[in-house]
């Protein structure tokens, strides 16, 4: 036929349109096939990351007397629906005591006792992994957990703490592994799905032995979803779980009060917010890499059909009908067109199977090539392509005859829908830019606010009249040059070469958007799991009896660069999660970066640790106060408050050791000496004394005032010295106090015999009390951007918040930040210092850590154990920073660089066809230059520069377009959570300065081939 011989005596046009064909095809299938990989993986992930209680659906019910059967019956049909095997376990049924059973671990010195709970395993134990031994089948016959030290064979004497109260004697028959899916339940259904606690895993018998022995609790029905659980089940999934919370309100469920537990419908959420984050960052992307390739074959189908318009005249000229026509000017393209799609097809699955596991790792999801999305990404691409041919093609079929017979193809003016067109394009770009920069952040709709293509379109167009016009201009002049004439004058006659450059601007700017977003995706992922741990390595610890854990971990690393000493209380919100740390080793230890916080690491320490008196301390065991003029309190307040029953209070001090606060007991309150019990102050190596006041144990809380005058103050039976009793080292403390108005207080005042106090509570439940001014009260913090504040009526700046104890305690704040370590912009943090000259260190409402520099772990550890701290934990910032990176929206940054990189290759692919294409009228224009005597290397340098100058321009500014791309958009992509930790900066010069110099470098390589293929001399002399 005569497109087969056509296409065999000119074969490269039908090259370069199935090559773009192909890299057009690759650049549409790339992005469905690797969404729906990161998809999959971000399923695989947050169901692995959920565990066992986030994955089950438990139902559970109270036993009724003797009827276990009933409401084993009523839980196992209400988790009924959950029963797929494609898509759940097999159901787990127990019983679990509500009654805590203890036992003497045999064998164990010092002696030991086992805390536990009877279980009944409906469920073949042998799942439950028996590691030896066999199955239990009567009440006195039980299954111990692995590890807990008791032997197979073992007899337990068990105390079950019922009323009344149960002694049995129950034999270990084996032993079953707890850490498996059914023994995980089986050990503790009401820990893992119900009430919580602590405790020994449970000892497990059969279900019948468990309804012998009567015993009173809830049974359970636990179904979990399986591994491997694939995104088109999720619907199905969610239908199970609504039809077992329907379950409940049955007769059946109803009857015995079943009661549902479960999570999935907040796995479920997450990970539907993760795909759609990944969604939009690679839609935004492709839909640009597939526009550019639409764009990249128009102009390519542009350029053969000026080389061919003559030919395709000559069937004007012999009268051949329109459908002739048509099919010589569009079957040859269209021909090449579908060949390169269905290879880029099979290129494509190829392609996107090998970038899955280099981008989601080794266990990364198999690509899913005949899904609807991919397939309708094929037909949407060769349907573009296909349009664009046709398109492009028109205009080249359409040229006057009179043209031809001058040999002139190509208009050197713009044509009025030339103008039009790139009008509308200046203009639809300005306006989609600010619909970008005004929109707080792209969502569905706003995917088609393509910021890089309309930035590269807006730049693109407007480069592109002013290099028409400056040409234009200079060739009109003395040209300086041979080189600079013969360049000049063949882009001013073939203007439409620009039009090429047009395509490089889009594709570089493509790439460069891409590759930036990549980047600062993981610099993100990155950032937010440096502040969330907030150092290199956490060591979870635990402090010994009687040592102050900031000073063991100050011996620890005397230099202060290595480790530092926090206490954290993140289970609640606002300034109920609190970080305190050693702000003094911050800028040397942690990974938080100062400017997350707004202000200098020397700023931050010196808000939280002000300077204040010297502390009062006491060395000795025995405490002596002595008081004077004891008696009604001072002032107004002796009218509206009732003088204390001298009976009723007792004075109190509060003294700090290493290990803590001790409260100190000296009595009631009268005229005299107060002494301390013996040994009830622990201070043979030093105590600071916190503060000084009054308690009650008036059992009707009655309102009080009470006033006296302290005249001396002994340790170990001597004086301290006379400035303790100077009332400017004194304040009112606030202390626990919660109340903004009419709470505990006191007022200090001078006299002649030494420290007047007035006590007041007119709550008759606090503990009125002075403190030292050596601590700063309320306790100075720095509170997150997007913490909620309460509040203190009556103190500036002052807000409620809690202490290291887990108390009520007043807070200043000194400041507001983006992002603090830990708790972000929803926390306050404080001076772990200064917040234990506050608040009773001791307490069990925080946790201990310690962070550790790089590559401080191993000595920092070592050195804790000889400080008398344990690590019972290691957390490393790597492991967060591998978790974080594998987030969704960060994968679905990164399947942007092979479609980016697919798209630049298409850019590429467009330079060096044009020129392949064009080579037949370079080499006329060379062969008449090289007869009127130029010289071969002139016309290689004015070949190479011709092709050269418009990409290396049109590179430069794709590069700006990405980066003023990224600057407009970085901020709106979903790539984060709640935009923490700040930004910074999100343009790398780095990544801008690879991607422009590797496009030069491949474009001038291009340039040169085309040159010298244009230059080449033919046989007879002439350029062939």
């Amino acid at each position: 036929m005569f497109w087969s011989r056509s296409i065999r005596r000119r074969p490269a046009a039908a090259t370069v349109l199935a090559l773009l064909a192909l890299v057009a095809t690759v650049v549409s299938v790339l992005a469905p096939l690797l969404l729906r990989a990161v998809e999959q993986a971000n399923l695989d992930a947050t169901i692995r990351d959920a565990g066992l209680g986030g994955t089950s659906i438990a139902a559970s019910a109270e036993i009724p007397d003797h009827q276990l059967n009933e409401a084993e019956g009523a839980v196992i049909a209400t988790t009924a629906s959950a029963s797929d095997a494609r898509r759940w376990l097999p159901g787990v049924v127990v019983a679990e005591s509500s009654a805590s059973a203890s036992y003497v671990v045999p064998d164990q010195r010092p002696q030991q006792t086992s805390s536990v709970q009877l279980a009944g395993l409906a469920t073949d134990c042998r799942k439950a992994g028996l590691s030896d031994g066999h199955c239990p089948s009567g009440a006195d016959e039980v299954l111990a957990a692995a590890g807990s030290d008791v032997a197979t064979g073992t007899r337990l004497r068990v105390t079950v703490q019922s009323v009344p109260e149960q002694v049995l004697t129950l034999r270990v028959v084996g032993t079953y592994d707890p850490d498996s899916h059914v023994g995980r339940i089986a050990a503790g259904a009401g820990k893992l799905f119900g009430s919580g606690g602590d405790g020994d895993p449970d000892l497990v018998m059969s279900l019948g032995g468990f309804e012998e022995l009567a015993l009173e609790g809830n049974v359970w029905s636990v179904t979990t979803l399986a591994p491997g659980l694939r995104l088109d089940e999720v619907p199905a999934v969610v239908e199970d779980v609504r039809a077992t919370n329907d379950a409940t309100l049955t007769t059946t469920g109803a009857d015995s009060a079943v009661s549902v537990q479960q999570r999935i419908d907040v796995l479920v959420d997450r990970v539907a917010d993760g795909n759609d984050a990944a969604t939009v960052i690679v839609a935004v992307a492709a839909l640009q890499a597939i526009v550019l390739a639409w764009f990249a074959q128009g102009v390519a189908a542009g350029r053969i059909g000026q080389a061919r318009a003559a030919e395709w005249g000559l069937t004007r000229l012999r009268g051949l009908p329109a459908r002739r026509r048509l099919v010589t000017v569009l079957a040859e393209p269209v021909i090449a067109t579908v060949v390169g799609a269905a290879v880029g097809s099979v290129v494509g699955f190829a392609l996107a199977a090998a970038c899955a596991p280099l981008l989601l790792g080794a266990d990364a999801p198999a690509v899913e090539p005949f899904r609807a999305p991919v397939l309708a990404a094929l037909a949407a691409s060769l349907l573009g392509s296909l349009v664009a041919l046709v398109v492009a093609s028109a205009r080249a079929a359409r040229v006057p005859l009179v043209d031809l017979l001058r040999r002139v193809t190509e208009p050197r003016t713009l044509s009025r829908t030339g103008a039009v067109v790139q009008a509308v394009a200046v203009i639809a770009s300005v306006v989609g830019i600010a619909a970008v920069v005004t929109q707080p952040r792209i969502s569905g709709p706003g995917v088609a606010l393509l910021a890089p293509t309309l930035v590269a379109v807006l730049l693109a167009v407007v480069a592109l009249r002013v290099g028409v016009a400056v040409v234009r201009r200079r060739a009109v002049r003395p040209a300086g040059s041979l080189t600079e004439l013969l360049v000049v004058r063949r882009i001013a006659r073939t203007p439409s070469v620009l039009t090429t450059a047009v395509v490089v601007v889009m594709g570089v700017a493509l790439a460069v958007s891409s590759s930036q977003t990549a980047v600062l995706a993981v610099r993100l992922a990155d950032d937010r799991a440096a502040a969330v741990l907030g150092a290199a390595a956490v060591l979870d610890v635990e402090v010994g009896a009687g040592r102050s854990f900031v000073g063991s971990v100050r011996d620890a690393d005397p230099d202060g660069r290595s480790a530092m000493a926090v206490e954290t209380t993140t289970s609640g919100s606002g300034v109920g999660r609190l970080v305190a740390l050693d702000s003094m080793r911050l800028a040397a230890v942690s990974a938080w970066d100062p400017a997350w916080g707004g202000r200098d690491v020397a700023a931050l320490e010196r808000s939280l640790r002000p300077a204040g008196h010297s502390p009062l301390r006491i060395t000795g065991e025995r405490l002596s106060i002595t008081l004077a003029d004891v008696g009604a309190p001072d002032g107004t307040a002796a009218q509206t408050l009732q003088t204390a029953d001298q009976d009723d209070v007792d004075l109190v001090a509060v003294v700090q050791a290493a290990d803590g606060w001790h409260h100190v007991d000296l009595g009631g309150v009268r005229a005299g000496t107060l002494t301390s019990a013996a040994g009830a102050v622990p201070c043979s190596a030093g105590c600071r004394l916190v503060w000084l006041g009054l308690e009650t144990h008036d059992s009707e809380s009655t309102p009080y005032g009470l006033s006296a005058t302290v005249t001396a103050i002994d340790v170990d039976g001597r004086a301290v010295s006379s400035s303790w009793l100077d009332p400017d080292r004194w304040r009112d403390r606030i202390g626990e106090n919660s109340l903004p108005s009419g709470g505990p207080s006191a007022t200090i005042g001078a006299h002649a015999d030494g420290l007047r106090v007035s006590w007041l509570d007119p709550t008759g439940q606090g503990s009125p009390s002075i403190a030292p001014w050596d601590s700063p009260e309320p306790l100075p913090a720095v509170v997150g951007k997007g913490t909620a504040l309460q509040p203190f009526a009556g103190v500036r700046d002052g807000a409620l918040g809690i202490g290291l104890n887990g108390e009520s305690l007043v807070l200043r704040v000194v400041g507001r930040a983006p992002a603090l370590p830990r708790v972000l912009g929803d926390g306050a943090l404080v001076d772990l210092s200064t917040a234990g000259r506050v608040t009773d260190p001791r307490g069990a409402g925080s946790t201990h850590e310690v962070w550790v520099a790089p590559g401080a772990t191993a000595r920092v550890t070592a050195a804790l154990r000889t400080h008398g701290i344990t690590v019972t934990g290691h957390r490393t910032l790597a492991d967060a920073e591998r978790r974080a990176e594998r987030a969704a929206p960060v994968l679905g940054a990164l399947v942007g660089l092979p479609v980016a990189g697919a798209a630049l290759a298409l850019t590429l692919v467009v330079v060096a066809g044009v020129g392949v294409i064009g080579a037949r009228t370079r080499r006329e224009d060379a062969r008449v230059l090289r007869t009127a005597g130029f010289g071969r290397r002139a016309l290689r340098r004015s070949l190479l520069l011709e092709n050269f100058l418009p990409a290396a321009a049109a590179t430069v500014v794709g590069a700006i377009a990405g980066t003023a791309a990224t600057l407009l958009t970085a901020a709106r992509l979903p790539l984060r959570a709640q935009a923490l930790p700040p930004m910074g900066v999100p343009v790398g010069p780095v990544t801008v300065l690879v991607v422009t110099v590797s496009v030069l470098v491949v474009a001038f390589a291009v340039s040169v081939l085309v040159a010298r293929s244009g230059a080449r001399p033919t046989r007879d002399g002439g350029a062939r």
